[in-house]
């Protein structure tokens, strides 16, 4: 008997796995013994195929999460093999082999070069956001690899949270404050070998909203100092894989005199609804750039009113720090009437959110007094790309490795890359060992292990 969902206790070792879907998954026999094929229920599609030896040790999940659909094949010498769609992995008795397309380098992306200015010219610290839950990348990061998603490698051993670190302090960005919460251990290893100056962090103990780690360091004691509230604070998120000219953009937020800046990039139509889309009233030397006028929240591309995206780069002037605080005490004090009101336990803190608190305080502040600064959203030159699931992880690496983005490049290129098969560090020794063999789609990855 073939597992149905992942609580049910049977012999075999394919587990079928739909947090958000109930028996979303099913398997078919097919046409050759301890063979199945994986059926969509919800659609009548077939997804692929799945056969296991009976002395077969490698475990076998079929994983269906807000990401998408996945395998995952885990080995008695802790490797793991991520298959996406289009992905191909045969190891010891166990074949997994899904239908789809394989994932190529992103054809509109093109490398560009620009010079940093130097580090006397603008405020030296940032924030990276890193608290995420990331959700939509299960299962490459949390529990099965006890990676945070801003820790996963994306070019040799080289995190997304280091190469966005390595980038600011490029550009001057030396003293970095960044919030932790889900698999801070594998986070904080990546930093400790950063070129930033120093790494403080804001360590949570619960989700406070992405505006939560800004929002503690104006108001919360135990986080009192962090932050120079005398200066600009940019702040990127811990998903981006970006060589942006971050020297540009402080420059932009500085010569428009802005309260606050939004770092944006034009994304391709068919990409508009994927989005936040920023609305400006382009009075930009570029025509596109300019005072904000509004947001969509990943529209369709009918109703965009602009091609914008939001990049997740923020610069918050010294000006719009009390602003925050204003907007924190509201929203702390309707939620503590509305406990009331209900009779429930009163909260101490309450989640902030850039886009749903912070962003709409900003507009209304300065729409009603222009004298406080610009609202502005600034087009940012670089490469940069979102990785918010496993689909654009693999693009996005593949970006990398294709010499788009302005990072080096591992000297043993071959046990990171190899025919668009991705692994992490210490992982191809094991596959190799292992006779595994890859095709299309595929992480291989070896779980965080604290030295």
């Amino acid at each position: 008997m073939i597992a149905t969902n992942e609580q049910t206790s049977v012999q075999s070792a394919i587990v079928l796995n739909t947090p958000i879907a109930a028996d979303r998954l099913a398997l078919e026999p097919g046409s050759e013994a301890n063979q199945y094929r994986i059926i969509d229920r919800q659609s009548g599609e077939c997804l692929g195929q799945v056969s296991q030896s009976p002395d077969s040790q490698h475990a076998v999940e079929l994983f269906w999460g807000k990401g998408g659909f996945m395998g995952l094949i885990t080995s008695p010498l802790d490797v793991k093999y991520f298959a996406l769609p289009g992905g191909t992995v045969q190891v010891q008795g166990t074949s997994l082999q899904l239908e789809g397309s394989p994932i190529t380098s992103n054809a509109t992306k093109a490398r560009t070069t620009h010079q940093p200015v130097q580090p006397q010219q603008h405020s030296l610290q940032a924030s990276i956001l890193g608290a995420g839950l990331a959700t939509r990348f299960e299962r490459i990061s949390g529990d099965s690899t006890d990676y945070s998603k801003p820790a996963v490698p994306v070019v040799g051993h080289r995190s997304v949270i280091e190469c966005i670190a390595n980038g600011l302090a490029q550009h001057g960005f030396t003293h970095l404050l960044v919030n932790t919460f889900f698999k801070p251990v594998s986070l904080k290893h990546n930093l400790s070998r950063c070129d930033a100056k120093q790494v403080q962090y804001i360590d949570e103990s619960e989700p406070s909203g992405t505006a939560g780690g800004l929002r503690k360091m104006l108001t919360d004691p135990q986080f009192a100092g962090l932050l120079d509230e005398s200066k600009s604070l940019l702040i990127v998120q811990g998903d981006s894989v970006t060589d942006a000219d971050f020297s540009s953009l402080m420059e932009a937020h500085m010569a428009h005199g802005a309260l606050v800046t939004i770092g944006c990039q034009p994304v391709a139509e068919k990409d508009v609804d994927k989005f936040g889309i920023i609305v400006t009233d382009c009075s930009g030397e570029d025509g596109q750039s300019g005072r904000i006028v509004g947001f969509q929240e990943k529209p369709k591309l009918e109703e965009a009113k602009s091609r914008l995206g939001n990049t997740g780069f923020y610069i918050f002037s010294p000006q719009s720090y009390p602003i925050i605080k204003e907007t924190y005490a509201q929203l702390l004090q309707q939620a503590q009437a509305a406990a009331q009101a209900k009779q429930e336990p009163v909260p101490s803190e309450v989640a902030m959110d850039f886009a749903m608190d912070v962003f709409p305080a900003i507009l209304k502040r300065t729409q009603e007094d222009a004298s406080v600064g610009a609202f502005w959203a600034q087009t940012v030159t670089g490469y940069w790309s979102d990785i918010g699931n496993p689909s654009q992880y693999l693009e996005t690496v593949h970006d990398i490795y294709a010499g788009k983005v302005n990072f080096p490049l591992p000297e043993a290129l071959s046990q990171y890359y190899r025919d668009g098969v991705i692994f992490w560090e210490g992982a191809a020794a094991i596959a190799d060992q292992e006779g595994a063999e890859l095709k299309g789609n595929v992480v291989v990855a070896k779980p965080f292990q604290k030295a």
